[in-house]
């Protein structure tokens, strides 16, 4: 077969004078792959192979310019801003190799399809229209080592959100319990006794937290009451947990994200569970906590 490019020289497919050039740019960065790599003659489009392109765009291109989207979150109880996905749109720049002569030897801005994440800044923002359940518990705040880790525990899991069909493990959300993480010895139940381990006092912030999540509605998946009887809630009210042990578990099962907010001040652990206002949700009545608490617990 013969191409005439001009009154005077003719070619074949395979003695095209020059390498075209195939170049992207998108914003400060730019890739320029030589059309002839990839087995393009400088004349039949269809001569270009198109699966050696790809493995270019995907490894030299794609692995700079794509990520995911990034939900809003809090830090310190602060909205951290959330971040749009992007990705390379391969439909068009399939369109231009389709059309390769209109679009190569010139820089071409590369073609970005953007998305949103689950939770965006917006959404996040109306996650505390409503407030759909509170429950609070007191304990001595002058037992510094088990208050201590009723904070701890309680940071863990403060605005934490949990979405739609999403579960929420206790042990996942609060992490191993190490004097490394700052948690401290205090009093534990072990098989209906009295004892001494790290962390004790944590199973309070998982019963708070129990009470307050079944008020709202949300569905317990996993809870299991101490071996002897707590005094910071109502008899049956409690859900102990421990490192590689007993958890506590529950599920959204509505149709909106739900925020968990944790405060303790002056030896009182408040858990509020909050959502935006067009939520549907049935809350329950949960027993109320006792005004006063035995020392030791």
């Amino acid at each position: 077969m013969l191409f005439l490019l001009s009154q005077n020289i003719v070619y074949t497919p395979f003695s095209y004078p020059y390498s075209p050039i195939f170049t992207l740019y998108f914003q400060d960065q730019e890739w320029s792959l030589s059309l002839n790599d990839v087995g393009f003659d400088g004349i039949d489009p269809t001569t270009l192979d198109r699966q050696a392109f790809r493995s270019w765009l995907h490894l030299v291109v794609e692995k700079e310019v794509n990520h995911p989207p990034k939900s809003a979150t809090f830090h310190n109880r602060h909205i951290v801003p959330h971040k749009l996905g992007r990705k390379v749109d391969r439909k068009k720049i399939e369109y231009w190799l389709d059309h390769i002569h209109e679009y190569m030897d010139r820089r071409l801005e590369l073609p970005i399809i953007y998305t949103k994440p689950l939770i965006t800044t917006e959404k996040l923002k109306k996650l505390k229209e409503k407030k759909l359940s509170s429950y609070s518990t007191i304990f001595d705040e002058k037992n510094e080592s088990r208050s201590k880790n009723i904070y701890l525990s309680s940071k863990a899991i403060d605005h934490h959100i949990l979405l739609p069909g999403e579960t929420f493990s206790f042990n996942k959300v609060v992490g191993i319990r190490s004097l490394e993480r700052g948690y401290r010895i205090a009093t534990i139940i072990v098989k209906g006794e009295y004892s001494e381990g790290i962390g004790g006092g944590i199973c309070q912030t998982s019963s708070t937290l129990f009470n307050s999540v079944d008020q709202a509605g949300l569905k317990i998946i996993e809870r299991i009451s101490h071996s002897k009887e707590v005094a910071y809630v109502p008899k049956n009210r409690d859900a102990t947990v421990s490192w590689g042990g007993p958890d506590f578990r529950f599920q959204n099962q509505l149709n909106k994200p739900v925020l968990i907010v944790s405060t303790v001040k002056k030896g009182k652990i408040t858990i509020e569970i909050f959502s935006s206002k067009t939520i549907r949700y049935t809350p329950k009545k949960v027993p109320t906590p006792p005004k006063s608490v035995l020392l030791l617990n």
